[in-house]
């Protein structure tokens, strides 16, 4: 998401007042508009479409960032529990969340 800031700047009120004109410039151009108050910055509207491609990526990095700390632990030495111990727990979070009939 790039953006330009000519086009992608834009008053809360102009905002408020040509809503429909700056959604459907969201989401045809895809790139987030920084709504200013008095001059100042004070929010972010994204596109849908944005937003998902936004969120997907934070999530990509999460599990990256788990993935690479799992790595290196397991390179230190650490490894793990053992399976029957794992599922164990597993087990008795299972039925311990049941609902009783």
């Amino acid at each position: 998401m790039k953006m330009i800031l000519e086009k992608d700047i834009v008053s809360l009120t102009d905002f408020a007042r040509q809503t429909r004109k700056h959604t459907a410039e969201l989401k045809k151009n895809n790139r987030p508009r920084v709504l200013t108050h008095n001059g100042k910055a004070a929010a972010v509207v994204l596109s849908v479409a944005a937003y998902d491609e936004m969120a997907h990526a934070a999530e990509e990095y999460r599990l990256d960032m788990e993935l690479k700390a799992a790595l290196e632990a397991y390179d230190r030495g650490d490894r793990g529990r053992p399976l029957d111990e794992a599922f164990g727990d597993l087990r008795a979070r299972l039925f311990k969340a049941k609902p009783k009939k």
